[in-house]
C-alpha cells in the first residue's frame, strides 16, 4: 500500500492537471491581496479586513475551490485509467483492486491537501497583517481549524467524486452539476434539507464571523414551515468522517463489481 500511494503521489505531483490545482490554488490569495487595494473604502464602511476573512474562507475554499479541485481530480482517479485505457493493466497487478483505488485516493487527497493548507496560508497571513487584526499569533488558531476542515472536506469529496468517475460517462460534467446545482440549491432553502449536502457539515466546523441578532426574514418565515434542526461540532465531524468511509470504501470495491472492457473503454 505505502509502495502504491507513493508511486501514485509521484505521477501526481509531476501531472499537469497538478500544476493546474496548484494555479487555482493562488486565486483566493489574489482576491486576499485586492481587497488590500480596497481597504480604505472598506475602512469608510467600518470594515476591516480580518472581518472578511471568514466569509472568503467559506466562499472561496468551501464552496467554490475545494469541490473543484476534488471533482477534476476525483473523477480522474477510474476515469483516466479507463479513458487511457491502462487500467486493465493495473487490475492484473499482484495486488488487491481495492489497494488500487485507495492508494490513488490518498496520493490525490496528499496531493490536493497540500496545495489547499499552503493556498489558505497564504490568504490568512495578507489577511491577517491587518492592523485590525488580533495579529497572527492570535489569530493562528483560526488558520489551523480552517485547514482542518478543508482536509476533512478533502476527505469526503474526493472519494466520492471517484465514485462518479468509475460510474458515469461525464463524471466531471456531473460533477460541477453537484456542486453548483445540488450544493447551492439545498443551502438556499430552509428547513433540515440541507443536511443532504456535504458542504452544510463543513460550513458548520468552518470558523465563521459572529453573527447578529437579527434573523433573515426569509428564514424566520419559512423556519416556521419548516423548523431548522441543528447539529453539533461533534455530529457534524461523525457525520463527514462515516461519509468519508462509505464513499472509499464503495469506491475501492467498485473495479472488482463493474466490468472495464479494453476496446469499448467502459
Amino acid at each position: 500500500m505505502r509502495y502504491l500511494t507513493t508511486f501514485f503521489l509521484r505521477n501526481g505531483v509531476h501531472s499537469r492537471r497538478t500544476w493546474w490545482m496548484a494555479v487555482l490554488g493562488l486565486f483566493p490569495v489574489g482576491c486576499a491581496m485586492l481587497l488590500w487595494l480596497l481597504k480604505p473604502t472598506l475602512a469608510r464602511d467600518g470594515v476591516s479586513l480580518w472581518d472578511l476573512y471568514p466569509q472568503l474562507g467559506q466562499l472561496l475554499y468551501l464552496d467554490i475551490l475545494l469541490p473543484l479541485v476534488a471533482v477534476f481530480v476525483g473523477a480522474a482517479v477510474i476515469a483516466d485509467e479507463v479513458d487511457e485505457q491502462t487500467l486493465p493493466y493495473l487490475l492484473v497487478r499482484p495486488v488487491p483492486r481495492s489497494h488500487i483505488v485507495l492508494a490513488k485516493m490518498l496520493a490525490g487527497v496528499l496531493t490536493l491537501g497540500l496545495i489547499l493548507v499552503l493556498s489558505l496560508a497564504a490568504t490568512w497571513l495578507v489577511l491577517a497583517a491587518d492592523p485590525a487584526s488580533d495579529g497572527f499569533g492570535a489569530t493562528f488558531t483560526t488558520l489551523l481549524a480552517g485547514q482542518g476542515v478543508i482536509l476533512l472536506g478533502l476527505l469526503v469529496y474526493l472519494p466520492f467524486f471517484t465514485l462518479f468517475g468509475g460510474l458515469m460517462k461525464r463524471p466531471v460534467l456531473v460533477g460541477l452539476l453537484f456542486i453548483f446545482g445540488w450544493e447551492r440549491l439545498v443551502s438556499a432553502l430552509p428547513g433540515s434539507i440541507h443536511f443532504f449536502s456535504i458542504a452544510h457539515y463543513l460550513h458548520v466546523l468552518y470558523p465563521s464571523a459572529p453573527q447578529s441578532g437579527t434573523p433573515d426574514l426569509r428564514e424566520a418565515i419559512f423556519g416556521a414551515i419548516m423548523p431548522t434542526t441543528e447539529i453539533s461540532d461533534t455530529g457534524a465531524i461523525l457525520i463527514a468522517l462515516a461519509m468519508a468511509a462509505v464513499f472509499a470504501l464503495l469506491a475501492a470495491l467498485l473495479p472488482g463489481w463493474k466490468e472495464y472492457r479494453l476496446d469499448q473503454g467502459e
